[in-house]
């Protein structure tokens, strides 16, 4: 299983960030754009490190028409861009409705559209001679109550040549409002609130496995990870700064990873790639004051906001780093 993250670029370059990131261990990154991956591309060669290149979808646009979502030039240019592409992941988390956790539904048409898309690609690859693994990265909505993928998700995972999956050991309090925060401190140093929270996770984990087994499908983690944060403050009435365990964090990372490699062993390591999100802290985090009001977005960082690791990251990724 490779590990990777994503890095954003508030306050600090792409260049010394992706260098720390490769001292740290890791060996992939993500992108959720092409300007994004352009930027990426040069320095990424530089350390070796593979590219989760991303590209964009407009989710009522591709429900409407999802021929007006084909963007053959931007995947030219992926290709053109000389990186060694992990894959190629074509829209995250789309949703027709509205972002409101009560209203976002991922539907049959975006499905359907987002197939078509991905079918569309992969005969022009043929075409021009690439077989780069093309993904979409789906999040908790296409799943029933029991954890199964809803019906009509599975023509997609069929068009998907590796299915990407953005899942956290978080449910929903622990994501909206500044109620998060003690959903986090909770987490974090609450024995059986972290226990449980981690069996939900491996459960789940499990599920999406079995599916995928039963398809011969392999997975990449798009997006993992949880927040380190114990508290907060409120800076200049806008900037909210996490306040942070980070020796209870590092202890509940070791044991989430102990979780997920000992699933992924059992599943083959049908796993074949990890990405925390995210690299460092984020105080600008769009998600923080939007209608999903989740300030604890500040906080998912393997770094803090000033790039300082947390905890020993190398350490943490060492045993199975590819």
């Amino acid at each position: 299983m490779k590990f990777g993250a994503w890095i954003h670029e508030r306050d600090f370059s792409l260049d010394e960030q992706i260098s720390a990131a490769h001292q740290s261990g890791l060996r992939s990154i993500r992108s959720y754009s092409l300007d994004y991956s352009r930027r990426a591309a040069p320095i990424l060669k530089q350390y070796d490190m593979s590219l989760l290149a991303g590209m964009h979808i407009e989710a009522e646009e591709l429900a409407d028409n999802w021929r007006s979502q084909v963007r053959l030039d931007e995947l030219a240019e992926i290709h053109n861009l000389g990186a060694d592409l992990e894959g190629i992941c074509v829209g995250n988390e789309l949703r027709q409705g509205g972002d409101a956790f009560d209203a976002k539904r991922f539907t049959a048409r975006l499905a359907f559209g987002l197939a078509n898309v991905l079918d569309t690609y992969r005969r022009w690859m043929a075409e021009h001679g690439f077989s780069t693994p093309l993904t979409y990265a789906m999040e908790g909505i296409v799943f029933d109550q029991y954890g199964t993928f809803h019906e009509w998700v599975f023509p997609l995972i069929d068009a998907c040549d590796i299915v990407s999956i953005n899942l956290y050991p978080m449910d929903v309090p622990a994501w909206s409002t500044f109620g998060a925060f003690d959903e986090s401190r909770k987490f974090l140093t609450d024995r059986r609130v972290r226990n449980d929270r981690l069996n939900l996770y491996e459960m789940q984990l499990r599920q999406v496995l079995t599916q995928l087994e039963r398809m011969d499908k392999p997975m990449i983690f798009s997006e993992t990870g949880f927040p380190s944060a114990v508290g907060y403050q409120i800076e200049n009435e806008t900037h909210v700064i996490p306040q942070t365990d980070n020796a209870v964090y590092e202890s509940a990372m070791r044991e989430f990873m102990a979780r997920t490699r000992t699933v992924n062993v059992d599943f083959n390591n049908r796993i074949k790639a990890l990405y925390f999100y995210e690299w460092r802290d984020n105080l600008y985090h769009p998600k923080i004051w939007n209608i999903e009001q989740s300030p604890i977005h500040v906080a998912f960082g393997l770094c803090d906001r000033f790039g300082f690791p947390k905890f020993d990251i190398q350490k943490l990724l060492l045993e199975d780093n590819l």
